[in-house]
């Protein structure tokens, strides 16, 4: 079982950092030796602050403000700063080389004062100049600034003081560093923080002409802070001379993972395979593994969650988390659980802290939430208690998150799910929606707390779907509302209908006609992308006015409780809704709402509590009208009648209103009306997100007239496409027009010198009096606005001059043409033909080289025009000449060339052609040469989709570069290992769409997705088997211990010298076995997307396949049973005979080691080497001699006198006899007697 500290390597932060610490030059050392850098405040360093305080360079250089909340690492940063300014070569210390390399510029040029605001009632100034006087004097530096009441100007004895203080340090510059400066502000009132922000914003400017530097810390940004609100016009000014550097969450977060809690590559395997065990129960858990595994223990939300809370400002995060992992470092990480800390256990620390428990806040969550608890331990089902306590306890710190108590926003589900790692281990053992069954029993345990509470302090916001904690209690006023609500009768219900659809419709207040439910309506016609206005009535057709003028559609909204009288004339443009489901639910709140206006309206006192209610309700009925409308409505149309649902197909998946509804169904049904009234109008179809509606049409039809003179718009570029007015490439054309075509026409048939009149092209429909004439187009029946885009195209084009008031306008002058109001426009008196320079075809040339507009109105911009014509050619025919040399050569794909002959040659000739007319237009350079342009509009045009061809080839090339790469993985893959023959079969079959899609110039991203996914489908597959067959973290540790363990030695030892034992294989083979299990547990889906196999450990599946990786389980039980078994040998040998007379003969220390083991049935681990020798003697044999006492007799003479060195001699004789050829450990002597 792993422990935490088995995981991280952490080091503890015991105290908050002091900036006057760095006075200290050692302890400053050490501040910058462990100052921990994100790549975030990298950038913050080299760019803003470094870069702000150096003077070798003329920048912009201002105060500075570091924004950080008590904690987040504000003073560490200000001690680094400061000191790096202070000391030379310091930057040495910094672990971050372009930070460092940067920190040369300041380093050791600056002398320091650093000091920290107390709670003192002094002026921001003379604390300030307090500081200064003091800190000049330790200097060596004798200055007095004089009484604030005394001068006029701050700057002047600031800059009378950087020049004293350059007397005594000509090289270098002076730097205040100040702490706390927020608190200090706070006690401050208006009249005092504005002089105090005014000195503020001097020290700004002193800092950018001299070399004297300021910095401040404060707990949260100063500048668009609503609490100095009342000061917003100083703190404009300061903050023209001040920069402000956050410290933000991502820097904590770094600091948290790299310093408290850093981490190994194996702890962060280890970490990494405990997670993968949960990563189906949390959504994003799998997504973002390694910012888990580097915050490991700490939930990334936690930091989240703690930036947020604004209750006191002593909000220490890195000492809070700190003091969290101190309390579980020597814990076991749980098995059914990730183990992380998540926010949560923030509620424990604030209820802890005395000054955070007498925050009123914080009281009035304490008294709802010890409420809450006591209840969960009473009347909440015992396996949701835990879960419960987890979720209050949430609920509560992320309610000081809101600046309003009441604001009814909390958590949901999901949200509790992901952001805790609320456990349910039962579900470890699900395979399917683990995360959406995690997230219903949340919902569950919170629906039984709040059922135990009687749904009181925790509320569920039914928009949202989020929890709460709810610190409000209702008054009620049901019961006269209901009373009310049940007198109503049906012509009063349907009057408060009509008031709820239209809410839910969100119509105007104002009517169409007054004193009638009417309202002028527009709906979309999506085939063309306009809205066709008409009328929406509440009410039946003989209940409303006669509406003037007549429109293309009625839509009735009928009573829904009391049925009208009318006849339906089954006419095209009507169309009719009727609520026919009303459920006991719809009609209690429709009754409630009625009563609730009811007793609003006719109440004299107590208004204010009705008002609410009818809110309430109206919202649920809107709501449910917008959630039935689909299965309750009814919708006629030409006397057929079907519920709204049976028009499915066509309704919104997801609409924002009621209305997007209505109007889907009625456009479905009238849009056939439409087609036939509207046969030959134009569709807009690049007006995606919106229609062309009455309201927007000059805004549309003025972006249009802007378009074609250059400045090019979204919304004039669709007007421009519905008109067929643009070429594939967005240029203005008139070419394939046919409703310019139209104008053409017409005054083709014109005689010469004769004109077109305004009346031959538009209409007037003539209505009743008081109401405006209706004006279209006498073919396409378009208003007469769209009719001057065709116009203004024509114009541009040099196809017609056109007479508006007078004044006639042609390509020479379009810019005047185009500021004229669009309605006097529609209003021109007539056009005819122009005449002059071949302008069509000259447009065309532009349009083909992407020159600048051509004003025709300005002789100079006509010849700039020519000029850039005549240069695109000759830049073209270098482009030309160039792909015509690629063609062969440079479009190879994966497998192959990817144009046959024929291609390269169709493709040769129309790029030849193209080469030919290029090099022809390069003698047209003049104005007057132009006028003999041999060039028509429809060669140029040929030529120009020539030119897109070589577009087109080099677009061509670089697709290929790039899709060549996933292209080139997946075969390289192949050869790795493939997950199915199908997975390989669909990567051939992939990649020849893909050269398909590729040669036909079309959209490859489904092939390019589907690659994706295979290579994906790929990395999951080698992952897999790369675990199957590679040791993770946790097995390597096991390997390891095996291979330490006390049996392993004990059966090495006996395979190397018991003899017994030196002829089996068995142990050999195990070792084997153990030594192939190779780990490498460093590998991540990462590293496969850029090379297809491991960088680490080169793992080919086709080499290892048939290698299957053995439990180190059965490794340790097959240890076991090798000790085991070669025991049982050993005590069957010992049984032998002559082994037990050996075992007899053994001297003191090796008998009792044997006997021992034969008494206790096993080996004591480890095994002595004593031991081992015994176990050899005995197994090898003892031979016993028995000596005569005759014979020994005879070694010292058998009487006679002998020499000492004679009854040596004798002895070894008589020993040389008695052993022979035995081995003399092996023989043991015996006399006898």
């Amino acid at each position: 079982m792993l422990r935490y500290n088995d995981l991280i390597s952490f080091e503890p932060i015991e105290s908050v950092i002091q900036l006057r610490e760095a006075d200290d030059k050692d302890k400053a050392i050490s501040l910058l030796q462990s100052y921990v850098i994100s790549n975030h405040m990298a950038d913050k360093l080299i760019d803003d602050i470094f870069e702000n305080l150096q003077f070798e360079r003329m920048v912009d250089n201002r105060g500075m403000l570091i924004v950080g909340n008590y904690g987040s690492g504000k003073s560490h940063l200000m001690s680094v700063v400061s000191t790096i300014a202070e000391l030379p070569e310091s930057s040495q210390y910094l672990g971050y080389e372009k930070v460092a390399g940067k920190a040369k510029e300041i380093e050791g040029k600056f002398k320091v004062i650093r000091a920290e605001f107390g709670a003192v009632t002094m002026s921001l100034r003379d604390i300030i100049c307090q500081h200064l006087e003091t800190g000049l004097e330790r200097m060596g530096i004798d200055y007095t600034f004089p009484p604030a009441d005394q001068v006029t100007n701050n700057k002047d004895m600031l800059y009378e003081m950087m020049d004293l203080f350059h007397e005594e340090y000509p090289e270098q510059g002076l730097l205040l560093v100040i702490d706390e400066l927020l608190d200090y502000l706070r006690s401050r009132n208006e009249m005092q923080i504005t002089l105090d922000l005014g000195f503020l914003r001097e020290v700004g400017e002193v800092c950018s002409n001299s070399r004297f530097r300021f910095i401040s810390g404060v707990q949260e940004m100063l500048f668009d802070n609503p609490k100095f609100s009342f000061v917003a016009d100083s703190l404009r000014r300061v903050k023209e001379r001040f920069k402000e550097t956050r410290i933000v969450r991502e820097d904590i977060a770094f600091v948290v993972s790299e310093r408290l809690l850093n981490k190994n590559e194996e702890q962060k395997a280890l970490i990494r395979e405990h997670l993968s065990k949960f990563t189906k129960m949390y959504n994003g858990l799998s997504e973002e593994m390694e910012t888990y595994v580097n915050m490991f223990p700490i939930h990334p939300a936690y930091l989240e969650m703690f930036e947020r809370v604004n209750i006191a400002e002593k909000r220490v995060a890195l000492k809070t988390i700190s003091d969290e992992i101190k309390k579980l470092i020597s814990r076991e990480v749980p098995e059914d659980a990730t183990g992380f800390i998540s926010f949560d256990s923030y509620w424990n620390y604030i209820i802890e802290d005395s000054s955070l428990r007498s925050n009123d806040r914080v009281k009035a969550i304490m008294d709802k939430v010890n409420t809450l608890k006591g209840t969960i331990q009473t009347g909440v089902k015992r396996q949701y208690k835990a879960m419960a306590e987890k979720m209050v306890d949430a609920l509560a710190v992320f309610r000081l998150t809101t600046d309003n108590l009441n604001t009814p926003i909390g958590l949901t589900s999901e949200a509790m799910r992901d952001k805790l790692f609320i456990s349910y281990p039962t579900l470890l053992d699900f395979d399917d929606d683990v995360a959406d069954f995690l997230k219903t029993t949340i919902d569950a345990a919170m629906k039984d707390l709040r059922n135990a509470v009687s749904f009181q302090f925790i509320s569920l916001n039914d928009e949202n779907g989020q929890y709460y904690i709810n610190i409000d209690e209702a008054v009620p006023v049901d019961e006269l509302i209901s009373q009310r609500g049940e007198m109503l009768d049906n012509s009063k219900l349907d009057s408060y209908y009509f008031d709820v659809l239209k809410n839910a419709t969100e119509v105007s207040d104002n009517t169409y006609v007054h004193g009638y439910k009417i309202w002028l309506h527009e709906i979309p016609w999506f085939d063309r992308r306009v809205k066709r206005q008409g009328y929406l009535f509440f009410g039946a057709p003989n209940e409303r006015s006669t509406a003037q003028p007549e429109r293309d559609f009625y839509i009735y909204m009928l009573q829904a409780f009391e049925d009208p009288k009318y006849k339906d004339e089954e006419k095209e443009d009507e169309v009719f809704f009727k609520l026919k489901k009303k459920n006991d639910e719809f009609i209690k709140l429709l009754r409630l709402y009625g009563g609730a206006t009811e007793m609003y309206n006719y109440t004299t006192t107590n208004k204010n509590l009705y008002k609410p209610k009818i809110t309430e309700y109206q919202r649920k009925l809107v709501k449910w009208i917008k959630e039935h409308f689909v299965d309750a409505y009814e919708v006629v149309y030409k006397g057929k009648s079907a519920s709204v649902l049976a028009h499915g197909i066509f309704l919104p998946s997801n609409p924002d209103t009621l209305v997007e509804l209505i109007d889907s169904v009625s456009q479905n049904l009238l849009s056939q009306w439409f087609e036939v009234k509207y046969s030959e109008y134009p569709s807009f179809r690049k007006i995606e997100r919106s229609f062309l509606t009455k309201a927007n049409m000059h805004t549309y039809v003025k972006d249009a007239l802007d378009y074609l003179n250059g400045k090019r718009k979204a919304q004039g570029e669709a007007i421009l496409d519905g008109l067929i007015l643009l070429d594939q490439n967005g240029n203005p054309t008139t070419r394939k027009s046919g409703y310019a075509a139209w104008v053409i026409d017409l005054l083709d048939q014109k005689e010469k010198g004769q004109v077109l009149n305004q009346n031959e092209l538009i209409e007037v429909i003539y209505t009743v009096q008081g109401s405006p004439d209706q004006r279209r187009t006498r073919k396409f029946d378009m208003e007469p606005e769209l009719l001057v885009v065709i116009l203004g195209a024509l114009i541009q084009g040099g196809e017609i001059v056109v007479t508006i008031g007078g004044t006639t306008y042609e390509a020479m002058n379009f810019s005047d043409f185009i500021q004229l109001p669009i309605e006097d426009i529609t209003y021109f008196s007539h056009i005819k033909k122009p005449s002059g320079l071949p302008i069509p075809e000259i447009q065309a040339l532009a349009g083909m080289f992407n020159t600048i507009k051509v004003d025709f109105s300005d002789i100079e911009k006509i010849d700039l025009a020519i000029k850039q014509i005549i240069s695109g050619a000759k830049r073209e025919t270098s482009r030309t000449v160039e792909m015509l040399a690629s063609l062969r050569q440079k479009f190879q794909k994966w497998d192959g060339p990817i144009f046959t002959d024929e291609e390269i040659e169709d493709y040769t000739n129309k790029l030849s052609s193209l080469n030919e007319f290029l090099q022809g237009l390069q003698v047209y350079n003049t104005r007057a040469k132009m006028m003999n342009l041999k060039y028509d509009v429809s060669r140029i045009e040929q030529e120009k989709e020539h030119l897109k061809l070589i577009d087109r080839l080099e677009s061509l090339q670089n697709r290929l570069i790039d899709y060549t790469k996933i292209a080139g993985y997946l075969m390289n893959a192949r050869h790795i290992v493939s997950p199915s023959d199908e997975w390989t079969a669909h990567v051939d079959n992939t990649l020849n769409h893909l050269s398909i899609a590729l040669k036909n110039e079309e959209d490859c991203s489904e092939e390019v997705a589907e690659l994706v996914r295979l290579k994906k489908e790929y990395i999951d597959h080698y992952l897999q088997l790369h675990q199957q067959n590679r040791l993770t973290a946790t097995e390597n540790r096991k390997k390891a211990a095996l291979l330490q363990d006390d049996r392993h030695d004990a059966v090495q030892s006996l395979a190397t010298k018991i003899e017994l034992f030196r002829t089996s294989n068995v142990f050999n083979g195990w070792k084997e076995k153990i030594q192939s299990l190779k780990d490498c547990y460093h590998l991540t889906a990462d590293e496969l997307e850029h090379r297809p196999e491991c960088p680490h450990c080169h793992f080919n599946p086709r080499v290892e396949w048939n290698r299957e990786k053995v439990s180190l389980d059965e490794l340790d039980e097959e240890l076991d049973s090798i000790l085991a078994n070669w025991t049982d040998t050993l005590f069957t040998n010992f049984n032998e005979p002559d082994v037990k007379e050996s075992i007899e003969l053994l001297e003191g220390k090796q008998k009792q080691l044997i006997q021992s083991l034969i008494e206790n049935q096993e080996f004591y681990l480890p095994i002595s080497i004593e031991l081992i020798n015994a176990i050899n003697i005995v197994l090898k044999g003892i031979h016993q001699e028995k000596i005569d006492v005759e014979q020994l007799i005879k070694v010292v003479g058998d009487g006679n006198p002998i020499t000492v060195q004679e009854a040596k001699q004798n002895f070894e004789k008589l020993l040389r006899a008695l052993i022979g050829t035995n081995d003399e450990s092996r023989v043991r002597l015996t006399v006898k007697k």
